[in-house]
Protein backbone atom coordinates (compact mmCIF):
# COMPACT_ATOMS: atom_id res chain seq x y z
CA UNK A 1 0.00 0.00 0.00
CA UNK A 2 3.08 2.19 -0.06
CA UNK A 3 2.84 3.36 3.52
CA UNK A 4 5.86 3.84 5.77
CA UNK A 5 6.53 0.69 7.81
CA UNK A 6 7.64 1.30 11.38
CA UNK A 7 10.89 -0.55 12.16
CA UNK A 8 9.73 -1.17 15.71
CA UNK A 9 6.45 -0.31 17.29
CA UNK A 10 5.35 -0.97 20.81
CA UNK A 11 2.60 -3.53 21.24
CA UNK A 12 -0.80 -1.85 21.09
CA UNK A 13 -2.86 -1.63 24.23
CA UNK A 14 -6.08 -0.70 22.48
CA UNK A 15 -8.84 -3.14 23.34
CA UNK A 16 -8.90 -4.55 19.82
CA UNK A 17 -5.11 -4.62 19.40
CA UNK A 18 -3.49 -5.09 16.01
CA UNK A 19 -5.24 -5.01 12.65
CA UNK A 20 -4.21 -6.62 9.36
CA UNK A 21 -4.92 -4.92 6.07
CA UNK A 22 -4.68 -5.63 2.37
CA UNK A 23 -5.43 -3.63 -0.72
CA UNK A 24 -8.17 -5.02 -2.96
CA UNK A 25 -8.56 -3.82 -6.53
CA UNK A 26 -12.26 -3.44 -7.26
CA UNK A 27 -14.30 -1.40 -9.69
CA UNK A 28 -14.79 1.51 -9.57
CA UNK A 29 -12.35 1.98 -6.66
CA UNK A 30 -9.78 0.21 -4.56
CA UNK A 31 -10.55 -0.88 -1.01
CA UNK A 32 -8.44 -1.57 2.03
CA UNK A 33 -9.82 -4.61 3.84
CA UNK A 34 -8.86 -4.48 7.52
CA UNK A 35 -9.21 -7.44 9.90
CA UNK A 36 -8.74 -7.34 13.64
CA UNK A 37 -6.23 -9.81 15.06
CA UNK A 38 -8.12 -10.56 18.28
CA UNK A 39 -11.68 -10.83 16.95
CA UNK A 40 -11.39 -11.10 13.13
CA UNK A 41 -13.81 -8.18 12.86
CA UNK A 42 -13.64 -6.64 9.36
CA UNK A 43 -13.85 -3.01 8.26
CA UNK A 44 -13.63 -1.68 4.71
CA UNK A 45 -11.95 1.61 3.87
CA UNK A 46 -11.75 3.22 0.43
CA UNK A 47 -8.07 3.35 -0.56
CA UNK A 48 -8.11 6.92 -1.82
CA UNK A 49 -5.76 9.46 -0.22
CA UNK A 50 -3.44 7.17 1.69
CA UNK A 51 -2.44 10.06 3.97
CA UNK A 52 -5.88 10.01 5.58
CA UNK A 53 -6.10 6.22 5.84
CA UNK A 54 -5.55 6.23 9.60
CA UNK A 55 -8.39 8.68 10.23
CA UNK A 56 -10.80 6.90 7.89
CA UNK A 57 -9.82 3.53 9.37
CA UNK A 58 -10.56 4.80 12.89
CA UNK A 59 -13.93 6.17 11.70
CA UNK A 60 -14.81 2.81 10.11
CA UNK A 61 -13.89 0.93 13.28
CA UNK A 62 -15.91 3.23 15.53
CA UNK A 63 -18.94 2.97 13.22
CA UNK A 64 -18.68 -0.83 13.28
CA UNK A 65 -18.39 -0.85 17.08
CA UNK A 66 -21.53 1.29 17.33
CA UNK A 67 -23.46 -1.08 15.07
CA UNK A 68 -22.50 -4.17 17.08
CA UNK A 69 -23.55 -2.60 20.38
CA UNK A 70 -20.32 -1.58 22.12
CA UNK A 71 -21.11 1.14 24.69
CA UNK A 72 -20.38 4.68 23.44
CA UNK A 73 -17.97 5.45 26.30
CA UNK A 74 -15.86 2.43 25.39
CA UNK A 75 -15.90 3.43 21.72
CA UNK A 76 -14.69 6.94 22.60
CA UNK A 77 -11.80 5.50 24.62
CA UNK A 78 -10.88 3.11 21.79
CA UNK A 79 -11.02 5.93 19.22
CA UNK A 80 -8.70 8.10 21.34
CA UNK A 81 -6.32 5.18 21.76
CA UNK A 82 -6.34 4.74 17.98
CA UNK A 83 -5.40 8.37 17.35
CA UNK A 84 -1.91 7.25 16.35
CA UNK A 85 -1.70 4.50 13.75
CA UNK A 86 1.54 2.76 12.80
CA UNK A 87 2.07 0.30 9.97
CA UNK A 88 4.10 -2.84 10.61
CA UNK A 89 5.00 -6.18 9.11
CA UNK A 90 2.73 -9.21 9.25
CA UNK A 91 3.08 -11.15 12.49
CA UNK A 92 0.31 -13.80 12.34
CA UNK A 93 -0.10 -16.25 9.49
CA UNK A 94 -3.44 -17.48 10.80
CA UNK A 95 -4.94 -13.97 10.70
CA UNK A 96 -3.43 -13.48 7.26
CA UNK A 97 -5.17 -16.68 6.10
CA UNK A 98 -8.50 -15.46 7.50
CA UNK A 99 -7.95 -12.11 5.79
CA UNK A 100 -7.40 -13.89 2.47
CA UNK A 101 -10.62 -15.82 2.99
CA UNK A 102 -12.46 -12.57 3.74
CA UNK A 103 -11.05 -10.98 0.57
CA UNK A 104 -12.26 -13.95 -1.46
CA UNK A 105 -15.73 -13.69 0.09
CA UNK A 106 -15.70 -9.95 -0.55
CA UNK A 107 -14.90 -10.52 -4.23
CA UNK A 108 -17.90 -12.84 -4.50
CA UNK A 109 -20.05 -10.28 -2.74
CA UNK A 110 -18.93 -7.51 -5.07
CA UNK A 111 -19.67 -9.69 -8.11
CA UNK A 112 -23.18 -10.52 -6.85
CA UNK A 113 -24.08 -7.80 -4.34
CA UNK A 114 -26.60 -8.48 -1.59
CA UNK A 115 -25.79 -5.41 0.48
CA UNK A 116 -26.23 -1.75 -0.45
CA UNK A 117 -23.36 -0.39 1.64
CA UNK A 118 -19.97 -1.18 3.12
CA UNK A 119 -21.67 -1.25 6.52
CA UNK A 120 -23.88 -4.11 5.35
CA UNK A 121 -20.87 -6.06 4.15
CA UNK A 122 -18.99 -5.36 7.41
CA UNK A 123 -21.99 -6.54 9.41
CA UNK A 124 -22.08 -9.71 7.32
CA UNK A 125 -18.43 -10.34 8.18
CA UNK A 126 -19.26 -9.67 11.83
CA UNK A 127 -21.36 -12.83 11.72
CA UNK A 128 -18.78 -14.82 9.72
CA UNK A 129 -17.08 -17.67 11.58
CA UNK A 130 -13.52 -18.98 11.43
CA UNK A 131 -11.88 -21.97 13.03
CA UNK A 132 -9.24 -19.71 14.63
CA UNK A 133 -11.97 -18.16 16.81
CA UNK A 134 -13.42 -21.58 17.61
CA UNK A 135 -16.32 -20.73 15.29
CA UNK A 136 -17.39 -17.71 17.31
CA UNK A 137 -18.73 -14.59 15.63
CA UNK A 138 -16.30 -11.64 15.44
CA UNK A 139 -18.96 -9.18 16.63
CA UNK A 140 -19.61 -11.30 19.73
CA UNK A 141 -15.89 -11.57 20.48
CA UNK A 142 -15.47 -7.80 20.13
CA UNK A 143 -18.34 -7.08 22.54
CA UNK A 144 -16.89 -9.58 25.02
CA UNK A 145 -13.45 -7.91 24.84
CA UNK A 146 -14.96 -4.51 25.62
CA UNK A 147 -17.04 -5.97 28.46
CA UNK A 148 -13.92 -7.57 29.95
CA UNK A 149 -12.02 -4.29 29.72
CA UNK A 150 -14.86 -2.37 31.35
CA UNK A 151 -14.34 -4.58 34.40
CA UNK A 152 -10.59 -3.83 34.40
CA UNK A 153 -8.41 -0.94 33.35
CA UNK A 154 -7.56 0.46 29.93
CA UNK A 155 -4.55 2.48 28.85
CA UNK A 156 -4.19 4.54 25.69
CA UNK A 157 -1.57 3.54 23.20
CA UNK A 158 -0.90 2.99 19.55
CA UNK A 159 -3.05 1.08 17.08
CA UNK A 160 -1.03 -0.85 14.53
CA UNK A 161 -1.98 -2.10 11.07
CA UNK A 162 -0.04 -4.96 9.45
Amino acid sequence: MRVPIEAETSPPTTVLGDWYATLVHTQPRQLVVCMNERTLLVVLVPAREINSLGVRFREAVTAQLQRIGVPSGAIEIEARAMSDVAFGSTASRSVLGCLREAVFSLSLELDHPRFSSFAGIEDYFGEYIYSTTKYRHPCVLARELFEAVSRGSHSDSLARIH
